[in-house]
């Protein structure tokens, strides 16, 4: 479907493996459920990588105007840029500015974290729809962050959180099966809450992490972000006018043979992973789970029964689908 709708075929491979690994790992958000607006986006012109230009590089960084072109694709090869420079330099960087949208970011530091490095990945992107804390106005993006390193045993340890109570995509899942919202999500512009995902790109702003007691953690760490993503990669910072449109992706990696042998690194992961393990725990929870277990053992129960696509988005997937000459199964 990517194809018909104009992306180079290799490019197209990478975006539809990259939505259903995130729908096997839980996150609806950011997978299959994009497929459409994906190939919508597509039909209107695809800037193909080779396209990329490198406007600035240095032995440990890098930073690329994407031209336009597809958000994953450009984060996937910024990632893999990023372990490059970090074998030769101990740390490597790379900015991606102007590019579509991301996917889910937590699956790129994955790279570095397989590659025996710590990942970072960072991204002031998306639509500016969390309120900063004690406002009521729509200001930041989600301002999303993933991590990921290494362990002795088993999959690597990944974080991957916005900065806002709930990413937007999360919402709009939400809007097409007819859910309301939980209460903390959404306010109104008098700071009340809002139920209804049809608001969302309307008149009602998201909180940032931490809610109404905490938030100003969620609201410090996006501004962080907003540096970091924005400012370093030219794609500017959120304001009225961002610079160069914002939505600037950061990836990074530290190379962890360059501080301390990897085994013993990877001993003291599991050591922690242990130790947290260990913990008692409350009244009807089983285990404690380290950041992303949640998502292996998704992906895994999916393996076996599928992914769900609600009803709205099965019915736009083939309608698009066949608009692009492809058929649909049955």
């Amino acid at each position: 479907m990517f194809a018909n709708a104009g992306a180079p075929p290799d490019e197209a491979r990478v975006v539809s493996d990259h939505l259903i690994e995130s729908s096997l790992m839980g996150h609806d958000s950011h997978g299959v459920w994009r497929a459409p607006g994906y190939a919508k986006g597509m039909r209107k012109g695809v800037s193909p990588a080779s396209n990329y230009e490198v406007v600035k590089e240095t032995p440990a960084t890098r930073v690329i105007d994407a031209k336009g072109g597809l958000g994953i694709v450009a984060a996937h090869r910024a990632m893999e840029g990023a372990v490059e420079k970090a074998r030769q330099r101990a740390f490597g960087a790379v900015g991606v500015h102007r590019c579509g949208h991301c996917g889910r970011i937590g699956a790129f530091p994955v790279t570095a974290a397989r590659a025996g490095m710590i990942g970072l990945c960072f991204l002031n992107g998306g639509a500016r729809f969390t309120a900063p804390f004690g406002g009521t106005s729509r200001r930041l993006p989600p301002n999303p962050l993933a991590v990921a390193f290494p362990r002795r045993s088993g999959e690597p340890v990944v974080l991957d959180i916005t900065t806002s109570v709930v990413a937007g995509g999360k919402i709009q899942v939400k809007q097409a099966r007819g859910e309301k919202l939980p209460e903390g999500w959404m306010i109104d512009a008098e700071g009340n809450c809002v139920d209804d995902p049809e608001r969302f790109m309307k008149d009602a702003a998201v909180l940032p992490l931490g809610g109404f007691q905490f938030g100003h953690k969620g609201f410090g760490l996006g501004l962080v972000i907003e540096a970091l993503a924005g400012g370093l990669t030219w794609a500017g910072c959120s304001s009225e006018k961002p610079t160069r449109g914002a939505s600037g992706f950061l990836a990074m990696a530290i190379h962890i043979q360059d501080f301390i042998p990897l085994t013993d690194f990877e001993q003291e992961i599991e050591r922690l992973v242990e130790w947290v393990k260990s913990s008692d725990r409350l009244p009807g929870v089983s285990e404690i789970l380290m950041p992303g277990e949640v998502e292996q053992r998704t992906r895994e129960k999916r393996l076996r029964e599928g992914i769900y696509i609600d009803d709205r988005t099965w019915k736009e997937m083939v309608e698009t689908a066949r608009e692009l000459g492809v058929e649909a199964p049955g």
